[in-house]
């Protein structure tokens, strides 16, 4: 039988969408708890892990970085406000806030991908695996 430790349900102190979260997600483990996977899935699913660890990484150097400003929450509104007239105003500003953050959590992420690509030179190590186009283009022309 499924069930909540007593630290769980402290922890999620009767929020009902949290312990349903829990109660979901222990039902899934106690489902996945025999399968077996192939060779391949096992690969898909450490690329998955992998993956999210790397997102994970990217958003915890990011998200300090990132500030909303209330002039860019307006400047947002007012570029849209024909599309926002009829909506509730607190939850467009939650929406518009969650956007913007988002947007630039985005930018962020692409900012410290570039630095990282330029502390290790990566486009200087990855012209030692591919030839230039050009280079391949001289060398069909030969």
């Amino acid at each position: 039988m499924i069930q909540l430790t007593e630290n769980e349900v402290k922890e999620l102190n009767g929020n009902k969408d949290a312990i349903a979260q829990v109660l979901v997600r222990k039902a899934l483990l106690e489902e996945m708890a025999g399968q077996v996977y192939t060779e391949e899935e096992r690969k898909y699913i450490e690329v998955l892990k992998l993956n999210a660890e790397i997102e994970f990484y990217l958003n915890k150097l990011a998200q300090p970085k990132v500030v909303i400003y209330d002039y860019e929450l307006l400047d947002v509104y007012k570029n849209n406000s024909e599309l926002l007239k009829d909506k509730n105003a607190a939850q467009v500003s939650l929406e518009l806030k969650q956007s913007l953050f988002n947007y630039k959590l985005g930018a962020e992420k692409a900012n410290i991908i570039n630095e990282i690509i330029e502390k290790h030179k990566i486009n200087d190590i990855l012209k030692t695996y591919v030839k230039e186009e050009t280079e391949e283009k001289a060398e069909e022309v030969k």
